[in-house]
């Protein structure tokens, strides 16, 4: 019985600890996408005109990144800047 009460009082504190890998607030609220594009869009009435989506969610991507990326890219963005992890294979 004690181990178990010890047991839980760990896991109790352990939630109140930091990790490691705690970023603090600024990075957790820049938006992070990772994933495979499935799909190239356009749209004419967009403020970002040139649409990818990833994850079955539509991301406006600047026209320069429209260009070069292809369908089945695994993107990456950071908050600022779209890159290409890994290019499809043809």
């Amino acid at each position: 019985m004690v181990r178990v009460l010890a047991v839980v009082l760990l896991l109790a504190v352990a939630q109140l600890i930091p990790s490691c890998g705690d970023k603090g607030d600024d990075e957790a609220d820049k938006p992070q996408v990772i994933g495979w594009v499935a799909e190239k869009r356009t749209r004419v009435t967009q403020t970002l005109p040139y649409l990818l989506v990833i994850n079955q969610v539509e991301y406006g991507v600047p026209y320069e990144f429209y260009m070069v990326v292809g369908v089945g890219d695994l993107v990456k963005y950071d908050g600022t800047k779209w890159t290409i992890v890994r290019k499809a294979r043809s």
